[in-house]
């Protein structure tokens, strides 16, 4: 029985083998029978070693989707070698480049004396001028090589002889590709390429293992320039260095890294020298989102991990250590707002409330001037002129639909659809650069005062005004002392009459408190009492020149849009 004995104790690890494995044996009664029970128990363990392997298999499928599903964060910098700089060999010079063996020369020699060829540094630095000898140019730099050359030869051929030296091509190199890049080897170029060519030439710095910030070139075991790419990415910074055959370019190890994502205009695994960083070095990397405002922060310090939940500006110099996770947010938890002001005003043009004010608390704060008018007080929101802007561009593109898709029935419907057409796209170009001012409305409003205000809201309280405006398709768009006696038609006719587009139907009052009153022609004559005020607009609107009846509405409901939203008249 010890054999059955064994047996529980290797099957004990798996509930359902042991169950039967223990019950066949449990019936042996003789020896034949426990060799059997052996036999068993071995084949036991080996459905058991089956069963776990499986297992295992399962377990590390599910790992590995888990894994896939992981969002990946990708490496700051890795898509630089997508831009293909190997393909694109630099052959320009700047003036600080220095002739080196083995480039070409271009000189021309004219006057007395000419001469033109193309001549090669040899291995002593020199080249080889007609009549005047070896110059020796190697060291010279580019921006000086052309009165260089010219200077000797003008110690042989005093007058009478002119020369033009320009360096044409650079010497070509081979320099060497070793470290954490994806492909070392050694690789053909000319000492005027880059860093980034012969990178790219060896297919990259491997972004799980290859550092972006530690880069060196090494010239006879000597370190002569240490470049870190980031300085490139972002500033655009890259250190001139004219190289060598047998120079070595080698990619360093990738250093510590912190992750960096959420509200931020590009998430990263960005690298860093030393034991920490702070964040607010990384997001001089990864630019934060404008509306980013806490970051939660989770990393392991001193072996334990610890999370941390700051306001970004606390967040800026926190120490970040290899490893660290950072996400920004845009935290809806706000504990106050900030509210412009101007106008007739005395005091701070710049409001902090908090979260929840109503215009009734502001107006509390709030010390008027004498001239101000009270009664037309103006509210402006970001968040309503969003959405007048977007009402104003589903119009427009209705129309645009509405004049695309007619069909003509005859070519002469068909000649008028066209510059029907052409006057309407010329229309909503002009009208989708309008620019809504998202004006809340908060006259004849007995509840305005309890309206909870919005970050970023702009008050203005005008002044008291004693002019009325009139605008649009008039002769001479003008302001005009404001008479209660006078008449639209009297005003008007102030302003040089209608213009030949006017629409003589119908005019548009805009009021200083952003409510606006719409007039009938028959009313004109008359004298409107209330519903013409010191401060406001008469906007006269344009004629609609359109066979099309529903265009017409289109245009017009557009037109009373702008009117309304912008405090605007298009000329149509």
């Amino acid at each position: 029985m010890n054999y059955a004995l064994n047996c529980k104790n290797l099957c004990s690890r798996n509930k359902f083998l042991f169950k039967n494995i223990l019950g066949v044996i449990s019936t042996m009664n003789s020896i034949k029978v426990i060799k059997k029970g052996v036999h068993l128990c071995l084949l036991g363990i080996l459905v058991f070693s089956e069963a776990f392997a499986l297992e295992t298999q399962q377990i590390d499928e599910i790992d590995s989707t888990v894994q896939a599903n992981k969002k990946i964060i990708p490496v700051f910098g890795q898509s630089l070698f997508s831009g293909s700089f190997k393909d694109q060999p630099f052959s320009g010079f700047n003036p600080d480049y220095r002739i080196t063996i083995g480039d070409q020369i271009n000189l021309q020699l004219w006057g007395a004396y000419s001469f033109s060829a193309t001549l090669l540094v040899d291995p002593k630095g020199n080249i080889f001028v007609p009549e005047v000898g070896p110059v020796h140019v190697a060291g010279i730099k580019n921006g000086e090589l052309n009165d260089f050359v010219l200077r000797h030869v003008k110690r042989v051929f005093k007058n009478n002889v002119q020369a033009y030296a320009n360096l044409e091509a650079s010497q070509p190199v081979k320099v060497f590709v070793t470290g954490y890049v994806n492909n070392p080897g050694l690789y053909n170029g000319f000492s005027s390429d880059s860093i980034l060519y012969y990178l790219d030439s060896a297919d990259g710095i491997d972004p799980q293992s290859g550092s972006f910030v530690d880069i060196k070139v090494m010239r006879n075991g000597e370190l002569i320039q240490r470049i870190n790419l980031y300085n490139f990415i972002v500033e655009g910074v890259m250190p001139a260095l004219q190289l060598r055959s047998g120079d070595v370019i080698v990619v360093g190890a990738r250093k510590g890294s912190v992750s960096v994502e959420g509200a931020v205009q590009q998430a990263a695994q960005m690298e860093f020298t030393g034991p920490y960083t702070q964040l607010g070095e990384m997001l001089l990397v990864s630019k934060p989102d404008p509306q980013a405002n806490f970051a939660r922060i989770t990393q392991v310090v001193d072996g334990v991990q610890e999370a941390i939940y700051l306001s970004l500006n606390e967040a800026m110099t926190t120490q970040l250590y290899p490893g660290a996770h950072v996400e920004l947010v845009r935290d809806n938890d706000v504990h106050s707002i900030s509210i412009q002001v101007s106008g007739e005003l005395d005091g701070p043009a710049t409001y902090v409330l908090p979260y929840g004010s109503t215009l009734e608390d502001l107006l509390d704060k709030l010390r008027f001037r004498e001239n101000a008018d009270r009664n037309s007080i103006q509210l402006y929101r970001e968040s309503v002129a969003e959405k007048q802007s977007a009402a104003l561009n589903r119009s427009l593109d209705a129309l645009q639909m509405e004049v695309l898709t007619r069909q003509p029935n005859t070519d002469m419907e068909k000649n008028a659809q066209k510059d029907n057409a052409l006057m309407i796209q010329k229309f909503i170009k002009q009208a989708r650069e309008v620019s809504p001012r998202g004006q809340v409305v908060i006259a004849n409003n007995p509840n305005a005062t309890e309206m909870i205000l919005e970050d970023g809201d702009q008050l203005v309280v005008p002044l008291k005004s004693s002019t009325v405006s009139v605008v649009g398709e008039v002769i001479f768009p003008t302001s005009l002392v404001y008479n209660k006696k006078l008449t639209l038609d009297d005003y008007i006719e102030l302003a040089g009459g209608f213009a030949n587009n006017a629409n003589r139907d119908e005019l548009v009052i805009l009021h200083l408190d952003g409510t606006i009153s719409r007039i009938d022609d028959k009313d004109f004559d008359n004298r409107l009492g209330d519903r013409l005020r010191p401060g406001d607009e008469i906007m006269v609107m344009p004629k609609i020149r359109s066979s099309e009846l529903q265009v017409t509405k289109d245009v017009t409901e557009i037109l009373y849009r702008i009117a309304v939203g912008a405090a605007a008249v298009l000329s149509f």
